[in-house]
């Protein structure tokens, strides 16, 4: 069974609950990180010296970092429609999962912490910042789905699971005035909702 160590409430460990929960994976969790500390136990540390979350084990192998994580179920557990086989495919949907982190992450991150976590902390001046960059980077994401169900194909692939707890936190922390009308994103937004994981490991975890 996969052991994961991290808080339900991160996203980085979201994103690993959800992908086990569609492809039926059973694992055993621990909180850790923020207030649940653990991260700097010793023991923790061993597994994963960067000190964050999530990390995991599978058999005895250690595994950390978000989407290499994924990457790995993938390959092991979740069949060829979440992480394709050609070369084009993977190389489409690893495209997405990298530009979930070095591009899309930032803003939202700031929204995330400055209207949840923490809004005491943030001017409303850098937040809207974050709303605009941000709204821009989800138009990208629109384009992507002209014409088409999900980001890199005709199945739910890693780069939805990659960007998809990302995109709760934008419906529920961006209120419709800030947000241009956008069908293809709503329709595909609506669509991860109908998931039972995505409920259940997504929406169902408080906003905190």
């Amino acid at each position: 069974m996969i052991q994961i160590w991290g808080r339900n409430n991160s996203h980085n460990v979201q994103k690993v609950l959800w992908f086990c929960g569609e492809i039926g994976l059973e694992f055993k969790r621990e909180d850790a990180g923020l207030e649940f500390g653990r991260v700097r136990d010793a023991d923790m540390l061993a597994r994963n010296p960067n000190a964050v979350i999530p990390t995991i084990e599978d058999d005895g192998f250690v595994i950390w970092e978000s989407n290499v994580i994924l990457r790995h179920l993938a390959r092991k557990y979740g069949g060829a429609d979440f992480y394709p086989e050609s070369v084009e495919m993977r190389t489409e949907v690893e495209r997405w999962m990298d530009w979930q982190q070095t591009t899309l992450l930032s803003p939202m991150t700031t929204i995330f912490w400055g209207r949840a976590r923490a809004p005491d902390k943030f001017p409303k001046s850098e937040i809207d910042e974050a709303v605009q960059k941000a709204e821009r980077l989800w138009q990208i994401v629109s384009q992507r789905l002209e014409g088409r169900s999900w980001v890199a194909g005709e199945h739910l692939s890693l780069a939805e699971v990659s960007i998809g707890a990302l995109a709760w936190r934008w419906f529920s922390l961006v209120s419709e005035k800030e947000r241009a009308p956008n069908d293809n994103l709503e329709d595909w937004f609506k669509a991860l909702c109908a998931r039972p994981a995505y409920k259940e490991h997504v929406m169902a975890v408080p906003l905190k």
